[in-house]
């Protein structure tokens, strides 16, 4: 039985990326090994790096690494990042999660399941107004969206 809190899955490298409502917003987990996941939530916060001579990172800002992203190549972490809609730092390519594939899966997903996005909407997220997404008012939303991300 699929689980209803996922709203996007994809395999690159090896590895399978899943889009996830958590009580608090989006998430992208990466299952490693198909049994151990690791999560960061989807947003502003969020971006991919590579400290020298070290693996790339999937990090929130001002917090420790959280998904670490061995073997990947230059062109894999550009997969994840467009699949995901996440900025790798120091690059000028500005990506974000509301131009990305997953962006457009979590605006079916809010349609699909409005019970759950009310109720995993009560806290702050990196990713404000998204369970907005269910209404006739859309672009509208969208955009108040577009401008509240910018000031974060």
């Amino acid at each position: 039985m699929p689980d209803r809190h996922q709203f996007h899955r994809i395999e690159i490298c090896g590895r399978m990326f899943i889009g996830t409502i958590c009580a608090d917003g989006p998430y992208l987990k990466m299952l490693e090994n198909r049994a151990y996941d690791h999560r960061v939530p989807l947003g502003s916060a969020l971006e991919i790096s590579k400290p020298v001579g070290r693996h790339y990172y999937a990090i929130c800002k001002d917090n420790e690494p959280r998904i670490v992203l061995s073997m990947f190549d230059d062109e894999e972490i550009g997969a994840v990042s467009r699949e995901f809609g996440i900025p790798i730092a120091g690059r000028l390519q500005a990506l974000s999660f509301t131009d990305s594939p997953a962006w457009s899966a979590l605006r079916r997903w809010v349609k699909q399941h409005p019970e759950i996005a009310r109720a995993c909407s009560r806290t702050a997220s990196y990713v404000p107004g998204w369970y907005n997404l269910d209404s006739n008012s859309e672009n509208n939303k969208i955009d108040n969206w577009h401008r509240s991300f910018e000031r974060v």
